[in-house]
């Protein structure tokens, strides 16, 4: 690098220094630099200088100073960009990057810039304008792309194109198993490979967490789902910026513009809704908004208001029905698991999975969880004077096991009402949402230590489960459904093997096992010759309202 006076009497030539001046001063986050593109002497305005730490204003052979300051999985980006500008490729130069600042820290900027030719046609200057995004709302600090705000900035009521909004599947298990820097670092590198996919004619914003929007002016059916299958082809071979594998699959939600009273605002809640309804039927597609998706919209709304409804006026509505548990030597029963069903004032026919899901989506599981374990305690009271020893089970989500007031609740009313704990079964769904095994260890050891049995519901059904098994202090195990529903079939001995070993893994560890999804007399037969402590399916019984139980354990004297 040379650092010549005489070389500012060439720069002035290139450009009115007073005009620089000007627009060099214009901004703190801004900063200007020319170029000689014969000499490759380039002039940088002072606030670059001073925030980038640079050896000076004056740089000679400036592109080969400024790589070093660039983040090292950018500098392809920048490369391919400002190669076809010095190159006579192309005239402009924009790019989106991030540059090494004085602090030690990494910002991402934008650079933007311009060729201009002398008399004799040939590139005699470049002039550039670089913008720190971190200084801006207009974009997102982590991945550099527009922000929700600048897309609330657009007229969508003239011209026509599609929207499309994508988002991560169970990103935050990602997240919960490697990290929040492995899942910054995935989140720049997906938008890198979505902005080069998009390419100059379609816009990408951050949308928040693990979503993203993309506007294409005109844009066709056919066009967004060849966009949405090269950018999810992509992103499931990809790795983060350490080589690591993410294997990132994505669902999404489309829709248009103009149309029938479109607004930003309707817009996006047909986006997210349209995205909702993907994740939750037709996974790692792309959903367009149609009539079908809006039905759904409105009876999730109706079934909001209906459940909050039932709440507010003390659970109406709500109920608990009971499956029998059976000794697999004589079919006596020896228990029951509670099961939540709900019947509303305008919804009549939701099914758990369904009202449930909505509970969860508007913070109302807690208040319900709640009403469930005092309702299976109350039940558990009835029929252990007249049965001694029986069990009842109820189901508690991981969010309730770590709300200290759900546990402290539950260990009280035990002790209000006097039942033996240890005939309280309380189970733990979703195993695989757990975050924080330690924790809950903790909290499943203090239940013990009241005297309460702990079970996994659901068990096997994903990696989760076997670390669950080795660090939680459990009681018992149930065994998923599919493992045995083709039990009885030819051509599924693995099945068995894999059942009979899992149970074996259960007895090594001092846990007792309930087998469920014993649907008929064949899978019946087939359990039997197993090691099971217990079994459940509607071979002996579907899920029944109590007084339809009581009968059934009147009927069944072999208690």
């Amino acid at each position: 690098m040379l650092f010549l006076g005489g070389m500012r009497g060439i720069m002035n030539d290139i450009l009115n220094n007073e005009l620089y001046e000007a627009f060099a001063q214009a901004s703190e986050i801004v900063y200007i630099y020319v170029c000689d593109m014969k000499t490759d002497l380039s002039r940088w305005s002072e606030n670059a200088v001073e925030y980038f730490n640079l050896p000076g204003e004056y740089i000679q052979n400036a592109g080969e100073m400024w790589m070093q300051y660039i983040h090292p999985d950018d500098r392809n980006i920048y490369l391919e960009d400002i190669s076809g500008v010095f190159g006579g490729a192309k005239a402009q130069h924009n790019c989106k990057y991030r540059a090494l600042n004085k602090y030690g820290n990494y910002v991402w900027v934008e650079c933007r810039g311009s060729v201009i030719k002398g008399e004799d046609g040939a590139p005699a200057v470049f002039a550039g304008i670089m913008t720190r995004l971190d200084g801006q709302n207009k974009y997102d600090f982590l991945t550099g792309l527009m922000t929700i705000d600048e897309f609330y900035q657009r007229d969508f009521s003239v011209g026509s194109g599609a929207v499309m909004l994508m988002g991560i599947d169970d990103f935050r298990k990602v997240i919960t198993s490697r990290g929040y820097e492995f899942g910054d670092n995935v989140l720049v590198v997906l938008a890198k490979l979505i902005m080069k996919e998009c390419g100059d004619e379609m816009q990408v914003y951050r949308f928040g967490g693990d979503e993203f929007l993309i506007v294409k002016p005109n844009g066709t059916l056919e066009e967004m789902n060849g966009l949405f299958d090269r950018i999810s082809g992509e992103a499931d071979e990809l790795r983060s910026p350490d080589g690591q594998r993410a294997h990132i699959e994505f669902s999404g939600g489309l829709s248009f513009y103009p149309s029938d009273g479109t607004t930003k605002e309707k817009l996006i809640n047909r986006l997210e809704n349209s995205l909702t309804y993907a994740k939750q039927y037709n996974r790692r597609h792309l959903e367009v908004f149609n009539q079908e998706i809006a039905d759904h919209q409105k009876r999730a709304q109706l079934l909001n208001e209906d459940l909050k409804d039932s709440i507010r006026n003390g659970f109406r509505g709500f109920e608990l029905y009971f499956q029998p548990l059976v000794q697999k030597e004589d079919q006596s029963i020896i228990g029951c698991e509670s099961l939540l069903r709900w019947k509303g004032e305008h919804i009549k026919d939701s099914y758990p999975m369904e009202f449930i899901k909505v509970l969860e989506d508007h913070g109302d599981i807690q208040s319900v969880g709640q009403w469930v374990m005092e309702q299976a305690i109350e039940h558990q009271k009835k029929w252990q004077e007249k049965y001694p020893g029986f069990h009842v089970s109820f189901n508690v989500s991981y969010q309730q096991f770590m709300n200290e007031h759900f546990v402290d609740s539950l260990i009280a009313k035990a002790r209000e009402t006097g039942v033996e704990a240890g005939n309280m079964i309380v189970e733990l769904t979703e195993s695989n949402e757990v975050e924080e095994a330690e924790s809950l260890a903790r909290v499943f050891r203090r239940l013990r230590e009241e005297g309460f049995t702990i079970a996994l519901d659901d068990f096997g059904t994903a990696y989760a489960s076997m670390q669950m098994l080795m660090n939680l202090p459990v009681n018992y195990i149930k065994i998923e459904h599919s493992f045995v529903k083709n039990l009885a079939n030819p051509g599924h001995e693995n099945d068995y093997i894999i059942i009979e070993n899992l149970l074996s893994l259960c007895r090594m560890l001092g846990c007792g096992s309930v087998v469920e999804g014993v649907e008929n007399e064949l899978i019946e037969s087939a359990v039997r010759k197993t090691e099971a402590t217990y079994l459940q399916g509607y071979y002996y019984s579907r899920p029944v309202p109590e007084a339809d139980f009581d009968k059934m354990l009147l009927k069944n004297r072999g208690i």
